[in-house]
């Protein structure tokens, strides 16, 4: 069944549970400061750009701000808006940086450390899937990472179909975002084998330097550019034609993967993902990594070296070229009843809107990439949306639109 919407990251986007009394004082001090840098840095652009679009009334933002209220709805709105000083690109995730915020508030008790299996030596299919229906299950014994792996398969109806690769959120939790919020119906007719891996928590899908105390180790990417072509492609599909694609933390590992392993995808698509390494991309990938209570370094070391460099899509976005790339976004606005449909729970609503605006601001950056290098993209700024499973599931047929025609489709 699919996550209600009341969680701000849902099924793959939400962090462990911590205390509510906590996260609530916590999402209205976070609230609080931001409302005041609002304040500070003067409500005049704000008002000017609102009122262009037509998005929300002047005085109903400059009223709230006089009486010292601001509703959840007006505040995602004059967030947006504001683009106030110091933001790192992203008001509300540049003033949680600054303040201090860090995801190791909310993450409460990590999960269980997938403890290694120094037997498992070999990556192979363990006995025979799940089926039901074209929806199959692997588990896959990873050598590299000494560990199963399941793996979701939503199989075309023919056996000669093409490949995507999805690459799920932060969560990555079993049943997949994707599978919980209805792959097998949006991919029902569409020609092409659907293939999820789970279990990535944190991960941001990468080779980590380093066994992590909590997210065990870590060789995703070698795992699925690698690993799942080679022992489960020849099982489902004579057809070597592929594509990658994901959301939020899937995103900016789907559009980095693409970039890493040109040869392989040949189209791509990230929905409400950051794909950079720079100052913003740094503090996104530091919330992803901490939020399941693992330690950043582990990854690639220090944000900033060499490794970080070869990860950032948007430096190597030149072997991209001759691809089908789509990107979407929204801006953290919510959208009537956002707030009702998250429970009135302030932390997790003010998690979606930062979170949004964020990779509204790393989507932005991409286009003008793009833009610079003469490489052309599918990308959608939307002016509304927050960072969750409603929002991802009506871009990703959307996505998939764009790029079907780089596998024949």
């Amino acid at each position: 069944m699919p996550v209600p919407n009341g969680d701000a990251t849902n099924a793959a986007e939400r962090t462990h549970a911590a205390p509510v009394p906590f996260m609530r004082r916590a999402g209205r001090a976070l609230i609080a400061a931001t409302a005041a840098t609002a304040l500070a840095a003067g409500l005049a652009p704000s008002v000017a750009n609102a009122q262009e679009t037509g998005a929300i009334s002047p005085e109903s933002v400059a009223n709230d701000a006089v009486l010292g209220v601001v509703t959840p709805e007006s505040l995602s709105q004059l967030l947006y808006f504001g683009n106030f000083p110091g933001s790192s690109g992203s008001s509300m995730m540049g003033i949680a940086n600054s303040l201090g915020f860090s995801p190791n508030m909310f993450a409460g008790e990590p999960p269980p450390s997938p403890q290694p299996n120094p037997k498992i030596t070999e990556t192979k299919i363990v006995g025979d899937p799940v089926v039901e229906g074209r929806y199959e299950r692997y588990l896959i014994d990873s050598a590299d990472m000494k560990r199963g792996i399941t793996v979701e398969v939503h199989r075309a109806a023919n056996p000669g179909a093409p490949f995507l690769y999805l690459l799920d959120g932060v969560g990555s939790e079993l049943p997949s975002g994707f599978t919980q919020w209805g792959a097998g119906e949006q991919f029902a007719n569409e020609n092409v084998n659907v293939v999820i891996p789970t279990g990535g928590q944190g991960s941001m899908w990468a080779d980590w330097n380093e066994q992590d105390p909590v997210l065990g180790i870590s060789k995703w990417e070698s795992f699925i550019s690698r690993d799942l072509p080679a022992v489960l492609e020849p099982r489902i599909s004579t057809n070597r034609n592929r594509a990658i694609g994901g959301i939020s933390m899937g995103a900016g590992a789907a559009m980095t993967m693409a970039t890493r392993h040109p040869d392989l995808y040949k189209g791509v698509f990230g929905v409400s993902g950051c794909y950079s390494t720079d100052a913003l991309g740094q503090i996104l990938t530091r919330y992803t990594v901490e939020s399941r209570g693992a330690t950043l370094t582990n990854m690639w070391g220090e944000p900033g070296n060499d490794q970080w460099v070869a990860h950032d899509a948007m430096i190597n976005a030149e072997k991209l070229r001759g691809k089908a790339i789509y990107m979407s976004s929204g801006t953290g606005v919510a959208e009537p009843g956002d707030w009702d449909a998250y429970n009135n729970d302030v932390a997790n609503f003010v998690a979606g809107m930062a979170l949004e605006q964020a990779t509204g601001q790393c989507t932005h950056a991409a286009d003008r990439r793009f833009k610079e290098l003469g490489i052309q993209a599918d990308i959608d700024h939307l002016p509304t949306g927050m960072h969750n499973w409603s929002y991802y599931s009506r871009q990703i047929p959307v996505a998939w639109d764009s790029i079907k025609h780089s596998v024949g489709l």
